[in-house]
């Protein structure tokens, strides 16, 4: 069928993207230097299927698609880069600790503001929104993020039970990050060293400070309310704790924090089903290395950033074994650090979404340490300076292996 030669090269990938959106200027072309280290890393290390190649680069289009639109926007509506973010609630977290359900709590409290599935895959109008929004119909862009799942889930169906998806769901925003080409989602769907290693050790700075202008855009087609404080989540957030901080300085941090041996069996198990449809010589060995070392940075780094940027005032801790327990107690906790009221709409809210999103809804994320060449004494070993750091307590048993 030919898929398996869909070009992954700068110059064809831009011509699709041009073609597709009509549009010839990206504006600011600081992006091209870690798109060029993804395209290498992916032509040189990912070791795609035909399948993989051909979404990946479908993927790759749509974010330069978007690069247009958004330079197009901006020249016409400039009025745009004047709204203001102002303290945002930010949940930074390793993946499998919680942070899922907290942003997704947190999301159910109207005073928020918060990004949507469909939004962080196409945050930026297309032409026919605006005359959809007119008309009161759906947004072309949720139409097709609705179409795009039901395709993911028929090729992966695991997916669901690894990371509850849904086009209209509160979503996180690495997508946004994914438009800076700085995002962990290349690494979580494609093997690609290099180019981790890359954003972990480069500044991205300019990635967070353009996924601020997309945020703008998206609060902006919405006509939010400027006084309304967004809630964040992202794993990413560990790695690049002080690129967030540079660029929103008043940020309110929450730090949710899970045994690390636990973390590191969801963590590997989430990245091999994100990555396994697309390679097939993926070795489950190096998946596990690659991670636990990745985690390890990352713990490290945000330490240091908590240490050195972030006022105490600005920075809050939770368990999540405490969440587990007993959400309302531990969200009472949160709210006080906020300075807000948990009051009646917001539990409602928050145990509506609850009742409709049990943990196994989709089926159980079933996973071990030993699948990735991995053992609990390696772990606590490498790790175990952030359980001392937050006296993180021992999962004795993890409800998802049989």
């Amino acid at each position: 069928m030919g898929i398996g030669r869909y070009p992954l090269d700068e110059n064809s990938l831009i011509k699709k993207a041009r073609a597709q959106a009509g549009l010839t200027e990206f504006g600011d072309e600081s992006f091209l230097v870690p798109m060029r280290v993804l395209l290498k890393s992916l032509e040189q290390e990912a070791d795609l299927n035909p399948i993989g190649r051909m979404l990946t680069g479908i993927s790759l289009v749509r974010l330069l698609k978007h690069r247009l639109l958004l330079t197009d926007l901006l020249k016409r509506e400039p009025q745009i880069l004047e709204r203001e973010i102002k303290s945002p609630v930010v949940i930074v977290g390793l993946a499998r600790s919680g942070t899922t359900r907290l942003h997704r709590l947190l999301g159910a409290d109207k005073r928020f503001l918060n990004l949507k599935a469909w939004e962080s895959v196409n945050p930026v109008p297309y032409p026919e929104s605006f005359s959809a929004r007119a008309e009161n119909k759906v947004d072309p862009r949720f139409t097709n993020i609705q179409q795009g799942l039901k395709a993911v889930l028929y090729l992966s169906p695991q997916i669901a039970a690894v990371h509850p998806l849904a086009a209209d769901a509160i979503e996180e925003e690495v997508g946004l990050l994914q438009h800076a080409f700085a995002s962990q989602i290349f690494e979580v769907c494609t093997k690609v060293p290099s180019f981790a290693e890359y954003i972990m050790t480069h500044d991205q700075t300019p990635a967070y400070e353009y996924m601020a202008t997309l945020m703008k855009v998206v609060s902006w087609f919405r006509d939010d309310p400027i006084d309304k404080p967004w809630v964040l989540k992202s794993p990413q957030h560990m790695q690049d704790l002080d690129c967030l901080v540079n660029v929103f300085p008043d940020a309110k941090c929450i730090f949710p924090h899970r045994d690390p041996v636990k973390v590191m069996g969801s963590m590997c198990s989430m990245a091999w089903n994100g990555m396994v449809r697309d390679t097939d010589t993926l070795s489950p060995q190096w998946l596990g290395n690659e991670w636990l070392t990745k985690t390890e940075s990352m713990l490290a780094k945000t330490q240091r950033v908590r240490d050195s940027m972030i006022p105490n005032a600005n920075q809050y801790d939770v368990l999540y074994a405490d969440i587990t327990k007993d959400w309302r107690q531990a969200m009472n906790g949160i709210y006080d650090f906020l300075g807000m009221d948990l009051n009646e709409q917001a539990l409602a809210g928050m145990q509506g979404w609850l009742d409709t999103n049990n943990q196994h809804k989709h089926g159980s994320h079933k996973y071990s340490l030993e699948d990735f060449g991995l053992s609990k004494d390696e772990v606590s070993a490498r790790l175990d300076f952030y359980r001392q750091r937050y006296t993180i307590p021992d999962e004795v048993r993890n409800p998802h292996v049989s």
